[in-house]
């Protein structure tokens, strides 16, 4: 049995074998992941890890290169995912074997921290990541009375649906703005935005803007993930708190032709109520309430996080350690739980 990197001719060996794979919402694995190596730019094969004995693969798993945004400061961050075994070879330790090759990788090429969605969290609880529980909330209708506009001011805003030409350069600065005090979230180049409106759906999603005196001033993204409407994304200006507030409150508008209500299931039903991603935005949570809309939180139970390079990622923060502070006891100084911000849309 050998560990290695993907081999140049063996994708569609590797398709082949994630077809294996049983995914939630429909999913094939080879259409799912197939779309990662076609518009992720950061996608090589010297990023995926295989556990292999003679032509046959056996495990892999995959590191999603990334800058995240940690008080302020881009961090290159190794995202983790794909990790799969074929289900006549668990019980082998490969999937353990695939991780210790992924983390010297992961070192070697610079990146301080390294990041996963889990459901398995014993699993890589012992193999040094830490659980990042933090709070998203559910947002519905509450029946009480909408206030349509904010106290005391006049506003002409239109929710309506993406437009590329019109709105993406000003979508890239709100998202750059409203997300660089958050950390967590995503830097994204050119090419990372690209892949984003390839792989924000699920696999299609609504992009709506609200736009304000003939300007976008905010704008959010939503998809349907394990069979729930959720808000993967969004972003405002600094004083559109109440666009924000009327398009989230479009979001939960029933439609007469809802593309992303699954089979089976009407609009009304679909968008009784929405998943809104962890971050805290205090006066947006105002702007909703004078909507009738309330939110209620939930745990986020599955983000886990390691620090890979403690010494590297405490010089690049300009932070001192404290003596003999341990790497997940400074991941918790400087990102406490309730502060980590990971777009749904960022998801791989």
């Amino acid at each position: 049995m050998e560990i290695r990197t993907l081999a140049a001719l063996e994708k569609g060996k590797l398709l082949d074998f994630l077809d294996q794979w049983d995914l939630p919402d429909g999913w094939r694995g080879r259409h799912y992941f197939r779309r990662y190596m076609d518009y992720d730019p950061s996608y090589a094969d010297e990023n995926i890890w295989v556990a292999v004995h003679g032509d046959e693969l056996l495990a892999c798993a995959q590191i999603f290169p990334r800058r995240i945004r940690v008080l302020g400061h881009p961090v290159p961050c190794g995202g983790l995912g794909t990790l799969f075994t074929a289900p006549e070879h668990r019980g082998k330790r490969l999937a353990s074997l695939l991780l210790e090759s992924v983390t010297e990788s992961m070192i070697e090429r610079g990146m301080e921290i390294s990041l996963l969605q889990a459901q398995r969290q014993d699993f890589f609880g012992a193999r040094g990541w830490h659980k990042w529980t933090n709070e998203r909330s559910i947002i519905r209708r509450s029946g009480g009375p909408i206030q349509s506009e904010a106290p005391g001011k006049a506003t002409h805003i239109e929710v309506l649906p993406f437009d590329r030409d019109r709105d993406l350069a000003a979508v890239k600065v709100i998202h750059s703005a409203y997300s660089a005090s958050r950390s967590g979230t995503v830097v994204r180049d050119d090419s990372q935005w690209e892949a984003s409106l390839c792989l924000g759906g699920n696999p299609i999603e609504d992009f709506l803007v609200a736009r304000q005196d003939g300007a976008t001033v905010a704008y959010g993204r939503c998809t349907v993930i394990g069979g729930i409407l959720t808000i993967t994304e969004l972003g405002r200006l600094e004083e559109a708190s109440v666009a924000l507030a009327d398009l989230i409150a479009n979001v939960l508008e029933p439609r007469i032709e809802d593309a992303l209500a699954p089979r089976g299931v009407n609009s009304r039903s679909l968008r009784d109520a929405a998943m809104l991603p962890a971050f805290d935005d205090l006066m947006l949570t105002v702007f909703l309430e004078h909507r009738g809309l309330s939110t209620h939180p939930v745990n986020d139970p599955n983000a886990m996080l390691r620090c890979l390079n403690l010494n590297a990622l405490a010089e690049r923060l300009h932070i001192a350690l404290f003596p003999d502070e341990e790497p997940d006891k400074f991941l918790e100084r400087i990102l406490p739980h309730d502060s980590l911000v990971f777009w749904p849309s960022d998801r791989f």
